[in-house]
């Protein structure tokens, strides 16, 4: 890296050097720029990437705050300055999508009250990138083939999906290979379209209900992307913000659950927010980037970025330490469904033992002082806000032990049971999956000095930090997780306590090679 600032930050990257990486792109991709400047009679290959923001996320309207979100940090990080590589990012919903000259229309269609709890928007940035990729093939000659990369974060990793699925629907197929209407296509009428890489961080379709609010958008993951990286934060206890995973019948993606909440995972916390870190995200960040130029995609290599853009991506030791002594605690085996009641389980280890002291000790870093950026009234503020969030724990766990009482009484003395009911009413049985968690909770784990340290300094907490009112959630419910096709999951009980390597990746449960080939932390 470039500046003295970055000198004690670390990216993820290849264990080669930048420049074979350079190479082994161009030549994968047939990108010879120079060439192409000049040259009408040549064939080309052009690679557009996209990047759908998340819910109230903008890279436009967030610089002030450096809260950019992981999709805007990869917008600035993809190579731009080649003719046949189009990179086109899309604002958050709840932001306006043209923030330059909002019209009337979008500017009520893009609120944040409005469209960021009900998907208004959506089908406007769909509309747009499909404009925008026939736009700049209008551009192209002769063009043999055409390479796409898809990004997105929440509502924009539902709109990523969801832009996939359109474009699909909208092809002529050839033998099996889906083709794109293109008038510079070397035939003149479609070019081969393929889809090299979705990468998606915790998709959300719908906010404020407990299902699919984006009518008409097809969530599966189709089996023409060749490469699926869906990252989910284990941590949300947001229950209307459901989770949209890819689904069983996704065979070429992964899905792996990180810590943290929504915006841990997918980035979007200023620096210092809730007295914690934004480092955190990186983690994320830098898997995906890595796999995402593992499958081709043009990320510019850390050395060649500029220090601002630099700055996005780098971690420190601390965090990387913190991170990976959690994964190495947490079992990572079983079912999405069982990851994250597994993640749950530490998180209430955390949350009792600071909860039990003292509430301010959750959040001590807002109660000492101001974080960056912060007047002591706001400190004041988003302390209280907190405060007012974590109140809600004793109701919510007295309501469960009294469900757990009274189903446990209706089966060792009916008799009482049904004499307590007259007066009460009969309350509804746990769920298992409400057991699970309630379990958890009366139970938690004793945690490490190192584990209790990652959750003070950099785990935040979504319930407290989103403001919109219909998004409800508890402490000690699980977050909703449906399949593509509305089916919501049921959380199962976690299992041992090991880390399992993925056979066919060779990664463990850290993002990182147990062979030390297929990646490194990138010193500066």
């Amino acid at each position: 890296m470039n500046d003295k600032n970055n000198e004690s930050l670390m990216q993820d990257w290849f264990t080669d050097s930048h420049e074979t990486f350079e190479q082994t792109f161009k030549t994968m991709t047939e990108l010879y720029a120079e060439e192409f400047k000049m040259c009408t009679t040549c064939e080309q290959r052009p690679w557009f990437s996209l990047f759908f923001d998340g819910t109230g996320n903008n890279r436009f309207l967030d610089a002030e705050k450096k809260k950019w979100s992981n999709v805007a940090r990869l917008f600035e990080g993809h190579i731009a300055d080649d003719p046949l590589v189009v990179k086109l990012y899309y604002p958050g919903v709840g932001t306006p999508l043209d923030a330059s000259n909002p019209s009337w229309i979008d500017a009520v269609r893009d609120s944040e009250a409005l469209g960021g709890g009900s998907g208004a928007g959506s089908d406007a940035r769909l509309k747009l990138a499909e404009s925008d990729l026939n736009k700049a093939l209008e551009k192209n000659h002769r063009v043999i083939r055409i390479d796409v990369a898809v990004f997105g974060f929440s509502r924009g990793a539902a709109l990523a999906r969801a832009f996939v699925n359109r474009i699909l629907d909208k092809c002529e197929y050839r033998d099996g290979q889906p083709y794109w209407p293109c008038g510079t296509a070397l035939d003149g009428k479609a070019a081969p379209i393929h889809f090299r890489f979705l990468g998606i961080f915790d998709t959300v379709e719908s906010v404020g209900l407990p299902a699919h609010n984006l009518a008409g958008m097809k969530m599966a993951i189709p089996d023409a992307v060749e490469n699926c990286l869906h990252l989910v934060a284990a941590h949300d206890i947001r229950t209307a913000f459901a989770l949209t995973k890819v689904g069983s019948n996704a065979g070429q993606c992964r899905e792996i659950v990180y810590p943290g909440v929504h915006s841990d995972v997918g980035g979007g916390y200023r620096p210092g927010e809730q007295g914690r870190s934004d480092m955190l995200a990186r983690i994320s960040l830098n898997r995906m980037r890595l796999e995402a130029a593992k499958a081709g995609v043009p990320f510019t290599p850390p050395a060649d970025l500029r220090s601002s853009v630099a700055d996005m991506f780098g971690y420190d030791q601390a965090v990387k330490s913190g991170f990976d002594e959690y994964m190495g605690a947490v079992d990572i085996g079983g079912t999405l469904e069982q990851q994250i009641a597994a993640h749950m389980r530490l998180y209430y280890g955390w949350l009792s033992a600071r909860y039990n002291t003292d509430p301010c000790k959750v959040y001590e870093g807002i109660c000492a002082a101001p974080t960056a950026g912060q007047t002591d009234m706001q400190a004041r503020a988003e302390l209280a806000q907190l405060q007012q969030s974590l109140s809600s724990i004793d109701p919510q766990a007295s309501e469960l032990n009294w469900r757990s009482y009274m189903q446990t009484l209706k089966e060792s003395d009916p008799t009482e049971y049904t004499e307590r009911i007259k007066l009460t009413g009969a309350p509804v049985p746990l769920s298992p999956e409400e057991e699970t968690y309630y379990q958890a909770w009366l139970h938690p784990p004793k945690l490490s000095r190192g584990l209790m340290d990652f959750f003070d300094n950099y785990v935040h907490d979504s319930r407290a930090g989103f403001a919109i009112p219909i998004v409800r959630g508890m402490y000690l419910t699980r977050r909703l997780i449906i399949d593509p096709s509305g089916v919501t999951q049921t959380a199962q009980s976690p299992a041992s306590d090991t880390v399992p390597v993925d056979a066919s990746t060779g990664m463990d449960g850290n993002g990182y090679s147990q062979s030390g080939v297929a990646a490194s932390p990138l010193q500066p």
